[in-house]
């Protein structure tokens, strides 16, 4: 048996030939099936608005591209066209929350190309709610002392987020990250909002919608100016206002630097005093001029102290009068009157009580006068602010000029 083959080498030989040519002159053989992957398909998102009706939307954060592997001849993958080639995911029919995959349907590919991915994707799917929060104003470690005594307005001040339930829930406030600026100077800028939860730490904001998404901060600079305290009526009859005290006596303002220049006071509102026979004291709002706005951690009221006291009348006496401006060359003495001059003071009553006598002087003015006996009358000097003279004794006295 060995020697025959042996013998039939050349027709060993033949039978591989023939069994080369007919394996590659096979249809199959000259273009076999290949398996390759398609990346980076288009992933189109269908059926958005009817999930949003629902109330729903997906949580997850959705790819633009897809990929996914295919079997076919080789020359039908030299001859695909990609760019035609789309990946289509329809959301329309989603009617629950929670993990679940959803299929992706392939448009584009040739009937004789066989997917061989299983073309799904998972995704999360959430209840819609919707927020008001509050917009804080954000500076830099070293503007923040700075703006804590700048008054500051945001507009506006509440803005709504709408969303997945899971986020929405977690944000606390959302902020605008103030600039820096001349301290002296009016800042003005519109800024992007920043979601943050109660931790203060920022949020990713990509599937939240924020309306809106821009708030206008202005930041006005500083003044410290006085507070004036508007008093209105009269005391009861026999009384007197003496004084007026404001605690706290300065405030810090703000407002544009124009109208900031030309503030040097704020006024209170208006006490009324009326038949007060005490001192009294109130608490008033301050009354602020418009475009002039309180610093932060300025109190918007005042306690006034108004000062009342009792009028009162004292009588004191003099034993002699200065003869004032007598003219040269002349000599003047004034006749010995029958009893002391008495002057009648009135006022308040501690004021009329701690006026010390030996500080008023009484006299009579000789000036542009002649040789002779006259009568001039009896003035007073060193009266002081608040008191009045409603009597003197006697009116005048008779003088000497020689």
């Amino acid at each position: 048996m060995s020697s025959f083959f042996e013998r039939n080498t050349t027709l060993k030989i033949i039978s591989i030939v023939i069994a080369l040519i007919l394996w590659a002159t096979a249809p199959n053989n000259r273009d076999p099936l290949r398996d390759i992957s398609l990346r980076d398909i288009p992933l189109k998102i269908d059926g958005q608005h009817i999930l949003s009706e629902n109330g729903l939307m997906v949580s997850s954060i959705l790819p633009d591209t897809y990929n996914f592997d295919i079997r076919s001849k080789g020359s039908t993958v030299r001859n695909l066209d990609k760019s035609k080639i789309t990946a289509v995911m329809d959301l329309a029919e989603i009617t629950k929350t929670g993990e679940q995959d959803i299929q992706i349907e392939i448009n584009g590919l040739p009937s004789n190309i066989e997917i061989k991915t299983d073309t799904k994707i998972t995704i999360n799917v959430e209840k819609i709610i919707s927020k008001i929060v509050s917009v804080m104003p954000k500076a830099s470690d070293k503007d923040r002392v700075e703006l804590g005594k700048r008054y500051y307005e945001i507009n506006p001040q509440f803005i709504e987020i709408r969303g997945p339930e899971s986020i929405i829930r977690t944000v606390a406030y959302a902020q605008v990250m103030v600039p820096s600026g001349n301290k002296d100077a009016k800042i003005e800028r519109s800024l992007a909002v920043e979601l943050l939860n109660e931790d203060d730490d920022i949020l990713d904001s990509e599937l939240v919608s924020i309306e809106p998404e821009y708030c206008v901060i202005t930041v006005l600079p500083n003044k410290v100016v006085r507070v004036e305290a508007v008093i209105t009526g009269k005391p009861a009859d026999g009384f007197v206002v003496v004084g007026k005290e404001v605690m706290p006596g300065e405030v810090t303002v703000s407002g544009d630097p124009e109208i900031l220049d030309a503030t040097e006071f704020v006024q209170t509102e208006i006490m009324d005093v009326q038949g007060a026979k005490k001192d009294l004291v109130r608490e008033v709002n301050l009354r602020l001029q418009e475009d002039i706005k309180l610093s932060p951690g300025q109190a918007s009221s005042v306690q006034i102290l108004v000062r009342i006291e009792e009028i009162i009348d004292r009588q004191i006496s003099f034993d002699g009068i200065d003869l004032r401006n007598i003219p040269e060359d002349l000599s003047a003495q004034a006749e010995e009157i029958g009893e002391k001059i008495t002057i009648t003071l009135r006022g308040p009553k501690n004021l009329v009580n701690s006026y010390k006598p030996e500080d008023l002087k009484i006299y009579t003015d000789l000036g542009n006068t002649s040789r002779g006996k006259r009568s001039y009358p009896i003035l007073v000097d060193n009266l002081p602010s608040g008191l009045e003279i409603t009597q003197i004794e006697p009116e005048s006295i008779n003088v000497i000029i020689k």
